[in-house]
């Protein structure tokens, strides 16, 4: 008799016609298999349609729909499932085989547990790092100050309906870190299995990459705002963080600097001892 797992996973696909059957494949080859896998194809070019076109199996359903952002993607996923247990996956990603079966023993024996994630090991290029990630999960003051999980993780579906799902205003990203904060802060935890079980590709230009580089204040300060009451409640573990990655970060910039004008010293110096050795 097969076992149930009570998950469905959803994937939205945008433009990842190159990696979405991998993606798909390390879905189907778990140890325990979800009971549906949901494509959410948030309006890509041609070529992903043809790719997921070709994509057939009796677990696989795929929605096609005009571009509307990852949010609005996975709301529409999640919306349509049946399970109680949501597993979210970026369609260039993948999961190690038994991360299903471990993430739903977590959740099935622990009811104070939201969220299962676990450590991984980033791709850059066709390359994979030799170091993991180690997202720290836990509950919800361990966000404040960054994102300590990873968007691709199985969570309880009324998780998801407290909080009325993905905020779809969040189009320019840290829309997991919102989401995570507004499952946490009701009291949940997240729990991160201490194996590498996933596998984050980095791309050079990626939403990711783009709202560090272009709008990282005005999505914190979207955050913040958002969820005021918990930061308050925790305002001193906050701003002790703050201050203490602010001194970090003057601290590696004077040794930066020092090490620059050092750097600068020698070039300015170097035709003198030349032309000092060359009298000698």
């Amino acid at each position: 008799m097969e076992i149930k797992s009570n998950v469905t996973v959803i994937i939205p696909c945008y433009n990842d016609g190159k990696y979405i059957v991998e993606a798909v494949n390390s879905i189907l080859n778990q140890t325990l298999k979800p009971e549906k896998i949901i494509i959410i194809d948030d309006g890509s070019n041609l070529e992903t349609k043809m790719i997921l076109k070709t994509i057939s199996h009796e677990m696989i359903s795929i929605v096609f729909q005009e571009n509307q952002g990852v949010c609005k993607a996975r709301n529409v996923g999640i919306d349509r499932a049946t399970t109680d247990y949501i597993l979210t996956l970026d369609a260039d990603d993948y999961f190690e085989p038994t991360f299903i079966e471990k993430a739903v023993l977590v959740l099935n024996t622990n009811e104070s547990i939201g969220v299962v994630g676990c450590l991984y090991k980033v791709i850059k290029g066709n390359i994979t790092q030799k170091e993991s990630v180690k997202p720290l999960g836990g509950t919800v003051k361990n966000f404040l100050v960054k994102n300590n999980g990873m968007a691709c993780s199985l969570f309880r579906k009324n998780c998801w309906q407290e909080v009325s799902g993905y905020d779809e205003k969040m189009c320019k990203g840290y829309e997991d870190w919102e989401f995570w904060i507004a499952v946490l802060r009701n009291k949940w935890e997240m729990h991160i299995i201490q194996e590498d079980l996933f596998n984050y590709r980095m791309k050079p230009i990626s939403r990711d990459t783009k709202a560090l580089k272009d709008f990282d204040f005005e999505l914190r300060q979207y955050i913040f705002l958002k969820h005021k009451p918990v930061f308050l409640e925790h305002y001193e573990f906050y701003a002790l963080e703050l201050l203490r990655i602010n001194c970090n970060f003057r601290r590696k910039n004077n040794t930066l600097e020092n090490s620059l004008n050092y750097e600068i010293g020698e070039i300015l110096l170097f035709p003198l001892r030349l032309v000092k050795r060359l009298l000698q």
